[in-house]
């Protein structure tokens, strides 16, 4: 795609000429490109559009991220915020404004699957925009809530599903446990499933996630 799209991505169609289709949008982990979670397309539903983005900073090895990892003095792991941020805004402007020109689909079926890093920005976005993002498939992430803007409201209207690997040592289960807590916190509808595996997507965790896209993105 041209620089004015902000984004390289795969993309495979609706077989519905006829509607306009649901849109599951698809957001890597750190150090992977818009390849990785796209091989998931040929087993989903046929009637969804079906985009995943490639982030916009580039890594040695071909890899790219939604924003910069380091260490501080202490040794805990820091985030590039405004690298975060600016990604976070330039998803929103990209769904909202640029994609509408080339894509027909369903604003009311909005589905975001994220991975590790793709899962931080997908609670975002949602969280943010609860109107446009309702639905979220949250895949070894969390909440960083220094990415969320600071309400009081609940979110009636918000879906997800969220699971985590119990042997993940990249992003370990407990941060995926507290975010689940903050969200029934928020009373926000939600499933949350632990497997068995390290920082992936395990067979089980996969069909999982495609039964519960079966029964909430029509």
């Amino acid at each position: 795609m041209s620089d004015k799209f902000f984004f390289e991505f795969n993309f495979r169609d609706s077989n519905d000429s006829n509607e306009l289709s649901p849109l599951v949008i698809m957001l890597h982990g750190y150090g992977s490109n818009e390849d990785d979670l796209f091989s998931f397309a040929n087993h989903m539903p046929v009637n969804y559009k079906i985009i995943s983005l490639r982030a916009p900073y580039s890594l040695p090895y071909g890899g790219y991220s939604w924003y910069d990892i380091n260490m501080n003095e202490n040794m805990n792991i820091k985030i590039d915020i405004d690298q975060a941020k600016s990604s976070i805004s330039k998803i929103e402007d990209f769904v909202k404004n640029k994609l509408p020109q080339k894509y027909s689909f369903n604003r009311e079926k909005i589905c975001l699957i994220g991975f590790s890093q793709g899962t931080v920005l997908s609670y975002a976005l949602s969280l943010n925009n609860p109107a446009l993002f309702k639905n979220v498939i949250a895949l070894s992430g969390m909440i960083n809530m220094e990415l969320i803007a600071k309400n009081d409201k609940d979110y009636p209207n918000l879906n997800y599903f969220c699971s985590h690997g119990i042997q993940d040592q990249v992003i370990p289960v407990n941060y995926s446990r507290e975010s689940v807590d903050w969200l029934k916190s928020k009373s926000i509808n939600h499933v949350y499933k632990e497997y068995d595996m390290a920082h992936s997507v395990s067979q089980e965790n996969f069909f999982d996630l495609l039964e519960w896209m079966k029964f909430n993105i029509k």
